[in-house]
């Protein structure tokens, strides 16, 4: 069963990423059990997810080192979504080790408890509302060039979710992606608490999949997930 669900979490999650990359225009492939971009992506998307836990990891080494050595100044990035590949031929290094982690639908706490008090949860649903969204996600960083246009709100497996306070002020939210069978949620900011109960309000019958650095596992399994696999982020900066 934890297999599956792996295998789940990281399709989930390339559709998510595959998404992101339509949406800001650019070409999306699939090849050797790799979801691929090799375009510059939008900051935090990466130019490759793996999607097959069974594919032989040689050619995806040599695809993805012939990728990064054919554009020397393209800034590579990789989604090793079962930990198996050695990119260092590539030009490439590890930025960190993860798992994939998922929620059980209708698990206590989500589906049947009671949303937590003192925001007002909302789907976003036009693009003024997304562009506050994102600046809330940012906490005031820069929010040139956007991540996320709104293109996005015309897919609906995207649901983006604010957290209002009582001055009508984004305080917390979250976006979720409903492919492979479950709910991959992102960009979570504010209360992850509050957002897992919003969106489980609102999907009780769909499990939740994520993935954490490894050193945030902890507080995900005190939450209620299960803890699945290994992934790995490689990255090649120029």
């Amino acid at each position: 069963m934890h297999g599956m669900r792996n295998a789940a979490a990281a399709l989930n999650n390339a559709e998510w990423c595959a998404a992101v990359w339509r949406s800001h225009g650019l070409p999306v492939e699939q090849k050797l059990g790799l979801w691929v971009c090799a375009r510059e992506t939008p900051q935090y998307y990466p130019n490759i997810v793996t999607v097959d836990v069974a594919a032989d990891p040689r050619p995806q080494e040599k695809f993805i080192t012939d990728m990064a050595r054919s554009d020397p100044s393209l800034d590579v990035s990789v989604k090793d979504s079962f930990a198996s590949l050695d990119l260092h031929a590539a030009g490439m290094t590890p930025l960190f080790d993860a798992r994939w982690l998922v929620l059980p639908a209708r698990a206590e706490g989500v589906a049947d408890g009671a949303i937590e008090a003192g925001l007002q949860w909302r789907r976003i649903d036009d693009e003024p509302q997304l562009a506050a969204w994102e600046a809330a996600w940012r906490a005031g960083g820069p929010c040139s060039p956007r991540i996320f246009r709104k293109s996005l709100l015309l897919d609906p497996r995207v649901i983006v979710l604010a957290g209002f306070d009582e001055r009508d002020a984004i305080q917390a939210g979250g976006i979720a992606y409903d492919a492979a069978g479950a709910l991959g949620i992102t960009n979570v900011f504010g209360s992850r608490h509050a957002f897992i109960q919003a969106l489980g309000s609102m999907h009780p019958e769909r499990a939740v999949v994520c993935y954490e650095a490894v050193n945030d596992v902890r507080s995900a399994v005190q939450a209620g997930f299960h803890v699945l696999g290994p992934l790995r982020i490689w990255a090649r900066r120029t």
